[in-house]
């Protein structure tokens, strides 16, 4: 990446910063759970509520960023959505009670999906086609990087401020970002590249559904995604309580298995040059298949902790190289309508990943045995899908049209 420019550099930086503010905001604030809860003399159920209402904003709210970006352009949605962000995350700091907090977390995500939606597609504005996809290893790197080291940040906080000093946290992260896209970050979608959307918006999302190469690797996306979402909620226990080891050394393995992370990222914009993107997802897939399985007989045979977080990186490092592969063959083809398939890409990532978080949840008896069963079932799943034949024929295009809309 030495040959980008130096406003090359700047933009990277910003749409890294406009990718990580999703994962910090989800899961910087959860080991202030319980003091969030003593607070409002509520059980943590309820103040887990408050997560799900962030993740349903953020659904919805992409949505709606995607379309607007293809119409207005990619800067100015990015303000607005960034606005919306700060007057939410100052809001959060005034509530009276847990359901007010539900509402603003609704609100907050609403306004924070936008940069990361439309990042996404000032990558495919602003990059040539040789760049893209190390565009997308960084941002995938910050996407798999950040939820796992959030809440170390998070414990940080609390540790020198109360709960509150969490949302003071995401308030001046999202004034930083605004100013920073305000002064820093070009428009990348010309004016006679703006759609005049004559069709219904969800006309637009419907031909981008029909396009299998889509949907194929959007799924994909979110089933590594999910299989993330696994880890970061079932780490606390099986390296802490499981495993006898202390925060310290909790915060150690998590850094390891982010460095495993990036490496995958890194890799991955390495072996694009000699490997066509389509098979380096399919080689990602294998690897980390092999691994679940060894991993869940290692869980299911009780051998200790120490082998199962070995295993476990080489469980995580292939997530890095899924990232940036899947969201490059879903959204590249579509050059017109960048921002809309962006959106739909996020949203169904986000769908597929809560499901599987569900299904670990619906699974799990409090044994390692169901933590390895879930990580199993999600490379399954994930072989299935990109070998299944409804992909074979879409996988031979090497461009998709544009939805027209």
């Amino acid at each position: 990446m030495k040959h980008f420019t130096l406003m090359q550099w700047i933009v990277i930086l910003i749409l890294s910063l406009l990718t990580a503010l999703e994962p910090l905001c989800i899961d910087m604030y959860l080991p202030g759970f319980i003091r969030i809860a003593e607070a409002f003399s509520t059980p943590i159920a309820s103040v887990q509520i408050s997560l799900s209402t962030f993740l349903g904003g953020f659904a919805v709210g992409q949505l709606i960023w995607g379309p607007l970006a293809d119409r207005f352009g990619r800067k100015k949605p990015i303000l607005i959505s960034l606005f919306i962000f700060i007057l939410a995350s100052v809001a959060c700091l005034f509530v009276n009670t847990i359901e007010q907090l539900w509402v603003v977390r609704f609100i907050q995500a609403l306004g924070g999906c936008g940069g990361v939606v439309i990042s996404r597609a000032v990558v495919t504005d602003y990059f040539d086609k040789t760049q893209t996809l190390k565009i997308f290893a960084v941002l995938a790197l910050i996407m798999g990087v950040a939820p796992i080291v959030a809440p170390v940040i998070g414990n940080a906080v609390l540790y020198t401020f109360e709960w509150i000093g969490l949302f003071h946290a995401m308030v001046i992260l999202g004034i930083a970002l605004f100013l920073l896209t305000l002064f820093c970050l070009p428009e990348t979608l010309r004016k006679e590249q703006r759609i005049e959307k004559k069709n219904n918006v969800w006309v637009s999302y419907w031909q981008i559904l029909k396009v299998r190469k889509f949907m194929v690797y959007s799924m994909l996306a979110g089933l590594a995604n999910g299989a993330l979402m696994i880890y970061v909620a079932n780490g606390p226990f099986l390296i802490m309580e499981y495993g006898g080891f202390s925060g310290n050394i909790f915060s150690l393995v998590i850094g390891i298995n982010a460095l495993g992370l990036m490496i995958g990222s890194y890799i991955t914009t390495v072996l694009q040059k000699h490997i066509p993107t389509n098979r380096l997802v399919k080689y990602a897939l294998l690897f980390m298949s092999a691994a679940s399985i060894i991993l869940f007989t290692t869980m299911y045979m009780d051998l200790g902790i120490i082998p199962i977080l070995t295993v476990l990186f080489f469980y995580v490092f292939p997530i890095g190289v899924l990232f940036p592969t899947t969201t490059e063959l879903a959204i590249t083809p579509f050059i017109n309508d960048s921002g809309t398939a962006s959106a739909l890409f996020g949203s169904i990532q986000l769908m597929v990943a809560f499901i599987c978080s569900l299904a670990s949840n619906y699974i799990s008896d409090g044994t390692v045995t169901t933590i390895g069963l879930a990580f199993l079932l999600c490379s399954l799943a994930s072989l299935i899908v990109i070998f299944s034949p409804i992909n074979k024929k879409e996988m031979r295009q090497t461009t998709i049209p544009s939805t027209g809309c």
